[in-house]
């Protein structure tokens, strides 16, 4: 499905993974791109980088927090406006605010997470859901998180506000299945990121573990449901 033609939505995408799939898509083909993040200066960069690969890509960026739904409505329209449609979603925005016991979550926390890890994500599907629909084809891409198979002692807040996000992103599967529109599931364990305090090299590099989510765009003949990707250090499953 990735193509010269593909317009491409990527929320997150100022460092991470987010990042790494966008950069990994500009050497790959010459496309649309459009991308948000909460940091500008980082975001600026990414920008710079996609153009020093592909001086031809036409990239949006815009730089908010994607707990302001305001923000993230403005932003869908503004790119709907400049490129017509858009034909991959990536749902990639999200962040585990504070591990906890589930006695000593903060509500605001909760709730902060659930705007970020499931309401953003929302608003983008059902902003760019209706052109996919009209023109019977579109790819809606969910970075998950491997919480949502497993039950992890101090992750409640987390995982609750993701598979808030699993169970939409299961039903959106079967609802879209009859206008060509495919909805796949990306289940990481723990990647080695800079939003990480402490290096952790024993897990996933955001740089391979966004070449397979690449491939998975360009897969015309079939679709993946789910892929759940563990670094082999982790044995929570």
């Amino acid at each position: 499905m990735l193509n010269q033609q593909s317009k491409i939505f990527i929320s997150g995408a100022s460092d991470g993974l987010g990042k790494a799939i966008s950069l990994e898509i500009a050497k790959r083909t010459t496309c649309k791109l459009a991308l948000c993040g909460r940091n500008e200066a980082k975001l600026k960069k990414v920008l710079k980088d996609i153009q020093d690969i592909n001086p031809e890509m036409e990239v949006l960026v815009a730089a908010f927090d994607a707990t302001d739904e305001t923000a993230c409505q403005q932003f869908a329209d503004h790119v709907l406006n400049a490129f017509g449609n858009i034909d991959i979603l990536v749902n990639n925005a999200g962040a585990n605010l504070r591990k906890s016991k589930v006695e000593d979550i903060r509500i605001d926390e909760l709730k902060n997470m659930f705007s970020l890890n499931c309401v953003a994500s929302l608003i983008f599907i059902q902003k760019f859901l209706p052109k996919m629909k009209e023109n019977k084809e579109g790819l809606i891409l969910d970075i998950l998180s491997s919480v949502c198979l497993a039950n992890i002692e101090n992750m409640a807040a987390y995982t609750a506000s993701k598979q808030a996000m699993n169970a939409i992103h299961k039903i959106l599967v079967k609802e879209v299945q009859k206008d060509n529109i495919k909805v796949s599931g990306i289940y990481p364990g723990g990647i080695n990121t800079n939003f990480r305090e402490i290096e952790r090299k024993d897990y996933l590099e955001p740089d391979k573990l966004a070449r397979v989510i690449v491939d998975v765009m360009e897969l015309d003949d079939g679709v993946v449901h789910d892929l759940v990707l563990r670094p082999m250090v982790e044995n929570n499953f």
